[in-house]
């Protein structure tokens, strides 16, 4: 994609705020499960059911459609992807039948996830060197707001006009998303980079997996995103039956961990041009993985030193998330999307195992040993996984970006 800055700065905002709108369209729907459960007359199992298949969806598409935006282009999945989610989010709120309910939920799941993965693949191919790096803030910085004021939108549209109004609102976004995205998203044509990435799917994959720098940042990615998710559904316990403090309350508690993420991501904005990758990649985990540790030792003891350590954990997270997509965009070139794909893909699976796994472990043995271990092991696997990530010839490489 060859553009003046003027219009790649369009482009940028609007799968951005593309991708915004699929990360809304995730996190709206969690404070009206009770109102699904009345509604449709179904057990609670079932209603969690709804929220388990978009995440397994919204997982799975993502090696599927980045594979697919190498090889046939972006434009197509974009539009296609929009539609239907619009056609979902009116089946959705037109339905009575909870079966129904649901294959349109995994319809809008389908459709959305292809919104993220297809910002991050454009801002690749829009931009280079440090200009990737802020671009990826604000694609990052964009994703973070939407779990802060989703919850609160989903609420406040929920209590006043039903899920239904809900989904209704989702529709009339899709369609604005639709033509703003025909109008400004550029046409696929064949590239170099698109030539180069057809072959067998499974060799274009399998160059993923043996690159080091995939391996590595894949690896952590699932540990760290593991981890998030542990702390983020272990926070409403430990709040309700340690400090025993109301459910209402409580969910204020997560603002130190959504502002200081959307800190982070405005400070890897600033910081990545003056900065280089290497630097900056060993300090943020060496951070997370510390706030890690300091959460596990300071949790149970107090509330002001807790929320201290959260506010350090989501500067972290603020951090790592554009600083690995800027990488990975850096690293595949020619199977960028792809790439992108099966990052994501590596991320939610990390999402969806932290808390089983983590339950477990705290039936196993006391929480502040269970998230020390969990600090500790990140911080392990970061050390051991340096020197294959930056041999000489990735320094050299990872110069040439800084410059």
């Amino acid at each position: 994609m060859a553009h003046t800055k003027s219009k790649a700065v369009l482009i940028l905002y609007t799968v951005c705020f593309s991708a915004f709108f699929a990360s809304l369209s995730q996190n709206i729907y969690s404070p009206i499960l009770p109102i699904i459960k009345e509604s449709f007359h179904v057990s609670t199992a079932m209603v969690n059911l709804s929220v388990s298949v978009f995440m397994i969806v919204t997982a799975i598409m993502q090696i599927i459609l980045g594979a697919i935006i190498d090889f046939k282009g972006a434009r197509i999945v974009l539009i296609t992807g929009i539609l239907a989610t619009a056609a979902a989010s009116i089946g959705c709120a037109v339905t009575t039948d909870f079966t129904l309910f649901l294959i349109f939920r995994m319809i809008q799941a389908a459709g959305s996830a292809a919104l993220p993965l297809i910002a991050a693949t454009t801002i690749g191919q829009l931009f280079t060197g440090n200009e990737r790096g802020s671009a990826m803030g604000t694609y990052q910085m964009l994703l973070s707001v939407a779990p802060a004021i989703a919850p609160v939108l989903g609420g406040f549209i929920g209590g006043a006009a039903g899920y239904e109004g809900i989904f209704w609102i989702l529709a009339a976004i899709s369609i604005v998303l639709l033509v703003t995205n025909s109008i400004t998203f550029p046409k696929d044509s064949p590239t170099e980079s698109m030539q180069q990435a057809k072959g067998n799917v499974f060799a274009h994959y399998k160059s993923i997996f043996t690159n080091r720098t995939g391996n590595v940042i894949l690896t952590l990615s699932f540990v760290l995103f593991f981890i998030y998710f542990a702390v983020i559904v272990y926070l409403p316990i430990l709040l309700t039956e340690h400090y025993h403090i109301d459910v209402g309350i409580a969910g204020l508690l997560y603002l130190p961990l959504a502002l200081s993420t959307i800190a982070g991501t405005f400070l890897f904005k600033r910081i990545q041009a003056k900065i280089g990758l290497h630097t900056l990649f060993i300090g943020s985990n060496v951070i997370a993985a510390c706030s890690i540790i300091l959460f596990a030792v300071t949790h149970s003891v107090s509330l002001v030193l807790m929320a201290l350590t959260l506010a350090l954990f989501g500067i972290s997270m603020g951090v790592i998330p554009p600083l690995y997509s800027t990488m990975i965009t850096n690293e595949f070139e020619h199977n960028r999307g792809s790439a992108i794909g099966m990052f994501n893909f590596i991320r939610y699976t990390g999402m969806a195992a932290g808390p089983m796994v983590s339950a477990y472990l705290l039936t196993m043995m006391p929480s502040a040993i269970s998230f020390s271990l969990l600090g500790l092991g990140f911080a392990a696997l970061s050390f051991c996984l340096l020197p294959p990530m930056f041999s000489p010839q990735k320094r050299t490489k990872q110069k040439k970006h800084h410059m």
